[in-house]
Order: structure tokens, then C-alpha cells, then sequence
């Protein structure tokens, strides 16, 4: 018997992070082998929607959640956005709940583009992110920017590399609540 408690805890210590590596969100670690985790980093933006009736207004979910709640929407986790569609929609069976979530990448602390955005302050033709001496380890700034971003401009790859859509706009979160 005391082998058989030895084994189902090993199992448990070894599937439940294992569950982290096999399923499909990366923004749920939290029984990951993960200690220091850039996904820990990420800030996403996350905007709510009422869209009952046709009409798009922004809601203010603050008021109506956890300040924890709304830190873990902050980090991507779509099911705590689902929790909170749950709990909204059922105020009104017909309502529909969007959402526009937005991620940086785990690594965009790294990349020029993503640190300051596509801005370009000084007009020197390179994004203002490249003058940190922490991305671009040299003298050629524009050199470290074409190796980012190609022959892209600087707002087409900021868009492709530093903004993650993790649910699509047009996702009605109410329909798959009722």
C-alpha cells in the first residue's frame, strides 16, 4: 500500500506540469517546470465588449471582479475571461460579450520593436527601442533593426512580432456560456 501512495504522488508530480507542456495555452503555467518564466512577464491588454443588440460599447469589468481575476486576464489567461462571460452573460440571456486580448511575446523584453513600439522620436529611421544598449549590442542600430524585421516597416513588424491576438474579435465569449 505504501508503494502504491509513493507511486500516485510521483504520478501527480510528474503529470500535473506535464499537463502544461502537452495542453494548448501557454499563458496557464502555474503547474509548469517553470522558474523563471518570461510568460510570468507578459502584460497583455484586454478590452471587453457588450455587443448585445448589434452596438459595440466598452465595459468596465473592474467594478464587477477581483482585483486577482483582473491580474490574471492581464496575463493572457483566456479561461478567466470565460469565467467572467459565465457570470455577466447570465445576468441577460441575450448578451454578447467580445474581447480584444493582445499579448506582447515572451521574448519581446528582447527585441527592439516590442520595447518602445514602432516610434521613431528622433527621425534617424530606426524605432526608438534599438537606442537601449540592452537590445542592440553595437554601433549599428539600423543593422539590428533589418535583423528583426527584414525590409519590413517598423509598424508592420511591430504588429507581426510584438502583438499576440489570443482570441478572435469577433468570438462572442456569451455564446459558448449559455
Amino acid at each position: 500500500m505504501k508503494n502504491v501512495l509513493i507511486a500516485l504522488f510521483l504520478a501527480l508530480q510528474i503529470g500535473l506540469p506535464l499537463s502544461y507542456y502537452l495542453g494548448d495555452d501557454p499563458h496557464d503555467e502555474r503547474f509548469a517546470w517553470r522558474m523563471f518564466s518570461p510568460i510570468r512577464l507578459i502584460q497583455c491588454d484586454v478590452t471587453l465588449y457588450d455587443e448585445t443588440g448589434g452596438a459595440r460599447s466598452r465595459i468596465q469589468p473592474l467594478s464587477e471582479m477581483h482585483v486577482v481575476w483582473r491580474n490574471l486576464m492581464q496575463r493572457g489567461r483566456i479561461s478567466v475571461v470565460e469565467a467572467f462571460a459565465r457570470k455577466w452573460c447570465a445576468d441577460a440571456p441575450d448578451r454578447k460579450l467580445t474581447a480584444d486580448l493582445t499579448c506582447g511575446p515572451p521574448n519581446g523584453r528582447l527585441l527592439g520593436i516590442c520595447r518602445r513600439g514602432p516610434g521613431d522620436r528622433n527621425n534617424d529611421g530606426v524605432p526608438d527601442g534599438y537606442s537601449d544598449p540592452f537590445v542592440c549590442h553595437g554601433d549599428d542600430l539600423k543593422a539590428c533593426f533589418k535583423t528583426d524585421c527584414g525590409d519590413t516597416s517598423a509598424a508592420a513588424c511591430h504588429t507581426e512580432r510584438c502583438v499576440q491576438r489570443l482570441v478572435p474579435l469577433d468570438r462572442d465569449f456569451c455564446a459558448g456560456a449559455r
